[in-house]
């Protein structure tokens, strides 16, 4: 039992340790360019196609009110 709980406070230790300072530089951000392919250079082959248009509204009273027969419901 005594090995366990020196086995457990061997691992926060070592597991907690960190440096004091940090010393490490900081990074510098580097650019990469695209590579000179078609792809990257050239503008895009398909065309541009615009969105469909606009379905106008219908009003009630353009619309077909009582549907096929137009008579009495029933049978």
């Amino acid at each position: 039992m005594r090995a366990l709980i020196a086995l457990v406070v061997a691992c926060a230790a070592i597991g907690c340790h960190h440096d004091k300072y940090d010393v490490r530089r900081p990074k510098v951000e580097e650019y990469y360019d695209p590579p000179n392919e078609p792809r990257y250079n050239e503008p895009d082959k398909a065309t541009y196609r615009p969105p469909p248009a606009q379905k106008k509204e219908e009003n009630l009273r353009d619309r077909n009110k009582g549907g096929p027969g137009g008579g009495p419901g029933g049978f």
